[in-house]
């Protein structure tokens, strides 16, 4: 597993939809959520980046969403806006079927514990 390590500002506006994480279960959670976006993003044909972007936050929130290609797009659809700005990060792609994201997400924590 490669996990890059980046110490360089990373600035992002999503737009998607948040949500609590029911018993913890971030993925199900994650995966409901940008199914709903999704489902906004290709009705009204929003022009967008292609990547999901997950955010884990505090007492079990989750927010799921992606970069649009102009912001002004979202506005009248319900998408929510989240602007993040991290000063470090850890970078990893998972290629591979969806079924494996939890397995795979652990593994990268305890990668990233070690």
């Amino acid at each position: 597993m490669i996990i890059e390590i980046i110490e360089k500002d990373l600035s992002l506006n999503i737009y998607g939809f948040s949500g609590v994480a029911a018993n913890k279960n971030y993925g199900e959670t994650a995966f409901q959520l940008s199914s709903k976006m999704w489902d906004v993003v290709k009705a009204k044909n929003i022009k967008n980046k292609g990547k999901n972007i997950w955010v884990y936050e505090d007492n079990e929130r989750v927010f799921a969403g992606i970069e649009l290609e102009n912001a002004a797009d979202a506005s009248g659809h319900g998408l929510e806006e989240k602007n993040i700005t991290l000063r470090k990060y850890a970078c990893f792609k998972h290629i591979g079927p969806y079924n494996l994201i939890k397995q795979v997400g652990q593994k990268m924590i305890n990668e990233l514990t070690k």
